[in-house]
Formats: structure tokens, sequence, C-alpha cells
């Protein structure tokens, strides 16, 4: 295992990036096509990945120098996992409006099928992780269905 300082670099350049996305995107969607915004549940959660990916960032920042560190990196995963499913979703509902309802549960599907196909391969090198990434992957799966996919396909 990586020292902890070298997991909190990599997961705040990754959590960076992906701030830097969801922002490019906020503003993409301000300047070609404001009308999208009066959709209030893609709204909230484009809004919502901004500070919610700040917060993991500062979070893992915490694991680098802190001795007591399960709290901070669980309040990171936890934010992050909410943001990276709100911007997945916010694509995913962009692709079902701009695209085709069937692009857009492509998109969602893939992103399932390589979520536990990263899991399986985590728990083939270490079986203790299988509660861990049960859950995890439960929240990502059923924060996407709940605000992605029945977005989409218009129950919601």
């Amino acid at each position: 295992m990586p020292p902890k300082s070298a997991k909190a670099s990599t997961r705040i350049a990754l959590n960076r990036s992906l701030l830097a996305i969801i922002i490019s995107v906020f503003f993409l969607i301000i300047n070609l096509r404001e009308e999208i915004l009066f959709q209030k549940i893609l709204t909230v959660q484009l809004v919502l990945a901004i500070p919610l990916f700040i917060t993991s960032i500062l979070s893992y920042s915490k694991i680098g120098y802190r001795n007591e560190i399960k709290r901070w990196n669980i309040l990171g995963y936890i934010t992050f996992i909410f943001a990276y499913a709100f911007m997945l979703n916010v694509i995913g509902i962009l692709l079902g409006d701009i695209v085709g309802v069937a692009i857009a549960l492509i998109f969602f599907a893939s992103s399932w099928i390589l979520t536990l196909t990263y899991s399986f391969v985590d728990i083939s090198y270490d079986k203790s992780v299988i509660k861990e990434r049960i859950i995890k992957d439960s929240l990502f799966i059923s924060i996407q269905i709940i605000l992605g996919v029945l977005v989409v396909l218009g129950v919601i």
C-alpha cells in the first residue's frame, strides 16, 4: 500500500481534474444553451458537484499529514462518490436530452459495468475489500439510477 501522503496526492489530483471538468461543463452550458439549466434536477446536481469535489479535495489533503485519517478518508470518499455520480448524471441527462434516451442508457450501463469491473479486479487482489466495494458500488449505482436514469426516462 502506498504511503498515505502519496494516496492523498493521487486522490487530490483526480478530484482537481474532475472539478475542472464539471466547472467547464457548467460554463459551457451557460454559454451555449442556458435553457438546459431550467431542468432543476440537472442544475442541482451540476452545482452540487462543485462543492462536493472541493470538500473531497480538502478531506484528502488532511490524509497527507494527519495521524488519524479514517474519518477524513470516509468524508473524502462519500463527497467524491456523490460528486462523481452527479457529474456523470449531468452528462447522461444531457445525452438523453440532446442525443437520445438509448445513448444515455448505454452511457449509464457502461458506467456500471466498468465500475463493477474495477471492483472485481480490486477484490481479486484483496478479498477483504468485498464489503467496502459492495457499499461503494451500491451507493454509486443507486445515485445514478435515481437521479440519472429515472430523469432520462422522464419518471422524475
